[in-house]
């Protein structure tokens, strides 16, 4: 590059922004800073409006997911903490893969490979976070009760990624890093006892090797799990265009395999009890049932099918139709034991456990609120 025939790029420009707002807009000092990152210094590296584009789209949705995180715990208390031992697996999983993400990012600092660090972000804090886990953890948050103990889990989650993301990206954007720490809605406590009031007093999170722990055939299935939804939410939206369902909680959802480790260890997760692990919640559909036969009369009443093959299970069927029972107007889930109750008809068992057990506001309160 050369000043004098005019193809560089000031970094004043892409800070404040240029003359002409739509034409150089000022992308601020993260932005930049992330653009240094993203790029590998030991070959050209290029710049552009078109980059610094994508680039300022990346820290949106980065700053997306940390305001998904402080907005989820605008109520939590480290005193709430569940113990690693009581998470469910799909918690215990959500922590393991963001202790190995980690990791990578201090192993990119340490040998001056930013560039992975750039990487490992996008995949895991903006696509692997908001796809999944994010999206699945929406049923706790918003529809368990405000003090469940599935809600407190999810809670216990966020919180850990929230500490653990913040430190990862002060390095490279110490504005975004101390924005999120300013609006922590809980104190965090150093080892000193003293409560740290800006990111940069934490240092570098310690290796949690309790988190390191989940058997590697846990890892291995509950990755095949993910794979699985994604075929699963094929099926679904082929499903949606021919105007069977809407949402995907209209929907049931029908699995079948062959390999007996396979079957029963979907078994387990279909029967999952501690409402986070169960299957539908995983593939956010109202309900999942594993077939122990496929005949001809089954696959002939199911509309909308396909296949899922894996080396470490082996092929497993998946059919989609119309859930079961009636749709509760609170979450949505189909259930059978919708109208069971004479105070709340239109609630299903779960979304009554946690109306009756919400305090109920005095007249007065009423009064007042409304005044």
């Amino acid at each position: 590059m050369s000043k004098s025939v005019g193809n560089v790029v000031d970094p004043e420009k892409v800070i404040v922004g240029g003359k002409n707002s739509k034409e150089e807009p000022p992308y601020g000092a993260d932005v930049l800073r992330l653009w240094v990152s993203s790029v590998d210094y030991t070959g050209d590296v290029l710049i552009g409006s078109q980059i610094l584009r994508q680039m300022s789209d990346m820290y949106r949705k980065l700053r997306g997911t940390m305001r998904f995180l402080l907005a989820n715990l605008h109520d939590w208390k480290p005193e709430n903490s569940v113990p690693y031992s009581d998470l469910p697996k799909i918690d215990q999983y959500a922590l393991f893969q963001l202790e190995n993400v980690v990791a990578s990012m201090k192993d990119g600092y340490d040998n001056y490979q930013f560039y992975k660090i750039y990487q490992t972000l996008q995949r895991f804090a903006i696509v692997g976070l908001s796809n999944f886990y994010f999206d699945v953890a929406k049923d706790r948050l918003y529809v368990g009760g405000r003090v469940s103990y599935t809600r407190k889990s999810c809670q216990t989650v966020l919180a850990a990624h929230l500490l653990y993301l913040v430190r990862a990206i002060a390095p490279i954007m110490p504005h975004l890093a101390e924005d999120i720490w300013q609006n922590l809605p809980f104190q965090h406590t150093l080892e000193d006892g003293s409560v740290a009031k800006f990111a940069f007093d934490l240092k570098w999170p310690d290796k949690n090797e309790e988190w390191r722990s989940v058997q590697k055939d846990d890892v291995d299935f509950l990755g095949v799990i993910l794979e699985l939804r994604s075929e699963v939410n094929k099926i679904l939206e082929s499903a949606r265009t021919g105007k069977l369902i809407g949402a995907s909680l209209d929907a049931k959802v029908y699995l079948h395999a062959e390999n007996p480790d396979t079957v029963s260890k979907l078994k387990e997760l279909a029967s999952a009890t501690n409402d986070a692990d169960a299957l539908h919640r995983l593939f956010i559909t109202s309900q999942v049932e594993i077939l122990p036969s496929l005949s001809e009369e089954t696959k002939l009443g199911v509309s909308y099918a396909g296949k899922f093959s894996d080396p470490r299970t082996g092929e497993i069927w998946i059919g989609a139709t119309r859930a079961d029972g009636v749709k509760c107007e609170r979450c949505w889930v189909y259930t059978k034991d919708v109208g069971s109750f004479l105070d709340h008809p239109t609630l299903c068992s779960r979304c009554h456990g946690v109306i009756d057990l919400q305090p109920q506001a005095s007249p007065a309160t009423a009064a007042a609120a409304v005044a």
